[in-house]
């Protein structure tokens, strides 16, 4: 029976995370033996079919400990294809794969040209390490081209699977309310969003604000909300998995990031027939799923005033509005589950 060992610190919530599991739930189901690895983390916020094992590193969280831990399982399981997500667990992975005959398949999930954290030594051994891959997979082609033509040629782009049971595009009278999905981090700028809203919301006062998430930033986001008179109007939620039943009804879908790999919110807004606005982040994922004014509204990054711009016009034109969200839900089937997974399959097993 084909093995596959998927590898990721948690999969508490997150983009990344989401498609894991659905990876790993596909490819159980196409009898295919998968185990996750799980780093770090203990709690798991995806429903994983039955025959998904995970393993849990018990042995600490350090770099070595982490490395330690892929290790000794490869050892075990020498005829398992190793998939990792996100570039420090990537070259975890592929370290302790050193001297091993495994196979190996990586994937960069956000702009890799910010996720070392300003540690530039680490650039050359990253390089180094993602050659020794038997795979790599990228969700944008600004993120695969970010990397020496080495890499590029045993890489392949993939969009994120949407899914299973999102509900139907809403084609009701919508409710005014403006709906945020993602991480409290300083990467997804909601500070900029909130600022933006306040403007918004002098003209359009009976909307609201609805921030979908959790993080470390949720206090002083909760704190600048105060300090513009709005917090009555903007609701913070939790993470939850039922997300896009709560929004499929709202006016709009707003992503203000500096920088994102390709935002799963952003693909299932779209995909419900929500009207979305996204900054035009690098390394090009929003660009990948709107074309402008067609499906969706791109702004520059950082620009306030071109978020309240697409808000607003979004706000005085229904019609438009309506437009914009039918060309949207055309995205399900660009990222239909089966097509996407089937893709990544090809990768696991036969290689780049």
């Amino acid at each position: 029976m084909q093995k596959a060992v998927f590898i990721i610190p948690n999969l508490c919530g997150g983009g990344a995370e989401r498609v894991m599991s659905t990876l790993a739930n596909y490819l159980v189901g196409c009898r295919i033996d998968v185990t996750i690895l799980i780093t770090k983390g203990t709690d798991i916020a995806y429903d994983l079919d039955n025959r998904v094992q995970t393993v849990f590193n018990t042995n600490g969280n350090s770099a070595i400990k982490q490395i330690m831990f892929i290790r000794n399982y490869m050892k075990q399981e020498e005829t398992a294809t190793y998939i990792s997500f996100l570039t420090y667990q990537n070259m975890y992975m592929l370290l302790a794969a050193v001297g091993t005959k495994v196979k190996t398949v990586i994937s960069e999930r956000n702009d890799p040209s910010k996720t070392l954290y300003g540690k530039k030594w680490l650039k050359p051994i990253r390089n180094w390490l993602y050659a020794k891959a038997d795979g790599i997979v990228f969700q944008t082609e600004g993120a695969k081209k970010y990397f020496p033509r080495k890499i590029q040629n045993r890489s392949v782009v993939i969009l994120n699977p949407l899914k299973r049971n999102l509900p139907e595009p809403y084609k009701g009278s919508r409710e005014h309310i403006v709906v945020a999905i993602g991480r409290l981090t300083a990467q997804k700028n909601y500070g900029l969003l909130i600022r933006a809203f306040s403007e918004f919301h002098n003209e359009y006062p009976d909307y609201i604000l609805s921030i979908y998430g959790k993080g470390e930033q949720k206090a002083e986001l909760m704190d600048l909300a105060t300090s513009l008179n709005i917090s009555e109007s903007i609701v913070f939620e939790d993470f939850c998995e039922d997300v896009d039943q709560r929004i499929v009804n709202a006016s709009m879908f707003v992503i203000s990031s500096d920088y994102e790999g390709l935002s799963n919110a952003l693909l299932e807004a779209m995909a419900i027939g929500l009207p979305c606005i996204s900054t035009d982040s690098p390394p090009g994922g929003a660009r990948m799923l709107i074309h402008n004014e067609y499906n969706g509204l791109l702004v520059p990054v950082g620009d306030k005033d071109e978020v309240v711009k697409a808000m607003k016009r979004i706000a005085n034109d229904e019609e438009y509005a309506a437009y914009l969200g039918k060309n949207a839900s055309e995205i399900k089937q660009r990222c239909n589950e089966k097509i996407v997974c089937e893709k990544w399959k090809k990768i696991i097993f036969t290689f780049v």
